[in-house]
């Protein structure tokens, strides 16, 4: 026999869908939180390299994130 019932293994088993739910929404929200900076950032490369390419392909991969 099973130490625990089959409501106690499925409970636990919803607590921790529920838990993992909160980090991956506490994951989204860190990334972004980075993307404004990652923009900063492209854009002032884009500035100081002049390139237009770079500023381009950026904006592609930023807009694939979000």
């Amino acid at each position: 026999m099973p130490d625990r019932s089959v409501e106690e293994i499925r409970w636990e088993i919803t607590a921790q869908r529920e838990r993992l739910a909160d980090d991956l929404d506490a994951l989204n929200d860190e990334l972004r939180s980075v993307v404004p900076v990652v923009l900063i950032g492209l854009i002032t490369a884009a500035l100081v390299f002049r390139d237009k390419r770079l500023l381009t392909s950026g904006l592609k991969v930023l807009s694939k994130i979000l």
